[in-house]
C-alpha cells in the first residue's frame, strides 16, 4: 500500500509541476501581451475636394487617400514629412503632396491640383452668400463678416458659428449679432433670377423677416470630378467627358480627340474659351459627333447641377447638354 501510494503521489506531483509550469508560462505570456503597445487606430477623415469625395486614413506616419467613395476609386499612400504649419504628406514616386490644416486640405501633383478640400460637415474659411429682391450680400472671412444691402454696409467683427447635423444635410448658423443670423444648409441652391447653381441654400434672418438666397462657390459643385456625356448608339475608344479644374481650366475627351482650354463662371452662367483640340482622325460617325459636341460647348451659356450628380449645360438656342459625374482618374493605371 505504501509503495502504491508513493508512486501515485509521485505521478501527481509530476503532473502538478507540469500544470504549474503551463500556468506560469501562460501568465508570463499574458503579462507580455498586456505590456505590448496596442496597434494604433486608423484616423479616418472625409473631405470634399470640389465635387470629388476624398477619404484620408492615417495610421502612424502613413496616410492613405481614396479619390472617390466607390470600389473603383483610385488610392495613393503617402508618408509624413516635416511641415512648418499643419500636416504634410508626400509620395515621391508620383510627385504628390497632401497638406492639411484645420478643416481644409490641398492635394497636388506635378501636373494636377485638386480644388480646395473641405472636411465634411464644415464650412470654408472664406465664402459669400447673396439674395435678390431685396438684394443682400454677406461676405464671410474667418470669424468676421460684412453685410451689404442697398445703400448700406455693416461690418461684424466677431461672428459665432454653430451647426446641426441631420441624416440628409448639415445646417450652419452664423450669428452676426443679437438681431441678425445667416443660416446655411448644404443642399444645392438655384439663384431666383438666373437659375445658377450654388452649394448652399442661405437664409438671412433679421428682425424685419427672413430673406432667402444662395451661398458658396459654384466650382465646389463641378470641379475635381469627371463629367461624362450621355451618348447612345456610337462606340467610342473612351467616353466623351469634361473635367473642370480648380484654376478655371477645362480638359476632356470629345469622342475622337482630347480637348483643353479654360472656362469662366459668373452669376449668369458659364462660358468656354476657344478650345485646343488634338488632330487625330476617326470614323465619319464619331467625327460628326465630336464636331457637334465641340459646337455645343462653344454655345454654352448656363449650367445647372442636380442632387443626383448630373449636370446640364444650357446652350444659347435653348437646347441642353446632359452629363453625369464619374470617378476622376488622376493617373493612368
Amino acid at each position: 500500500m505504501s509503495l502504491l501510494y508513493s508512486r501515485t503521489a509521485s505521478m501527481l506531483s509530476s503532473r502538478t509541476r507540469g500544470v504549474l509550469r503551463v500556468v506560469t508560462l501562460s501568465g508570463a505570456a499574458l503579462v507580455f501581451a498586456a505590456c505590448s503597445p496596442a496597434p494604433e487606430t486608423a484616423q479616418v477623415t472625409r473631405y470634399h475636394c470640389g465635387a470629388l469625395p476624398l477619404i484620408s486614413e492615417r495610421q502612424g506616419q502613413q496616410l492613405t487617400l481614396s479619390f472617390g467613395d466607390t470600389p473603383a476609386a483610385q488610392t495613393m499612400t503617402l508618408q509624413a514629412t516635416t511641415s512648418s504649419s499643419g500636416e504634410r504628406y508626400v509620395n515621391a514616386e508620383k510627385g504628390a503632396e497632401f497638406w492639411r490644416k484645420g478643416n481644409e486640405a490641398q492635394f497636388s501633383t506635378a501636373g494636377f491640383s485638386l480644388p480646395l478640400c473641405l472636411q465634411e460637415g464644415t464650412l470654408p474659411q472664406q465664402f459669400s452668400a447673396r439674395g435678390n429682391e431685396p438684394f443682400w450680400l454677406v461676405a464671410v472671412d474667418g470669424t468676421e463678416a460684412t453685410l451689404r444691402t442697398p445703400g448700406n454696409e455693416k461690418p461684424y467683427p466677431d461672428i459665432h458659428l454653430s451647426s446641426l447635423v441631420s441624416i440628409d444635410s448639415t445646417t450652419f448658423t452664423l450669428r452676426l449679432d443679437d438681431a441678425t443670423e445667416l443660416q446655411l444648409v448644404d443642399t444645392i441652391c438655384y439663384d431666383s433670377m438666373s437659375g445658377h447653381s450654388y452649394p448652399y441654400t442661405a437664409t438671412l434672418k433679421t428682425v424685419s423677416g427672413d430673406l432667402p438666397g444662395c451661398a458658396g462657390d459654384t466650382n465646389m459643385l463641378i470641379s475635381g470630378a469627371s463629367w461624362q456625356l450621355h451618348t447612345t448608339g456610337i462606340e467610342f475608344s473612351e467616353a466623351p467627358s469634361l473635367t473642370f479644374h480648380s484654376d478655371q481650366r477645362v480638359s476632356g475627351f470629345a469622342g475622337c480627340n482630347y480637348l483643353t482650354g479654360s472656362y469662366q463662371l459668373s452669376g449668369e452662367g458659364i462660358r468656354f474659351s476657344p478650345l485646343a483640340v488634338t488632330k487625330r482622325m476617326c470614323g465619319p460617325q464619331v467625327m460628326a459627333f465630336e464636331n457637334e459636341f465641340l459646337r455645343q460647348l462653344s454655345q454654352a451659356s448656363g449650367l445647372k447641377v442636380f442632387p443626383d450628380n448630373t449636370l446640364q449645360l444650357r446652350l444659347r438656342n435653348g437646347d441642353f447638354v446632359h452629363l453625369y459625374q464619374t470617378d476622376l482618374k488622376l493617373w493612368r493605371e
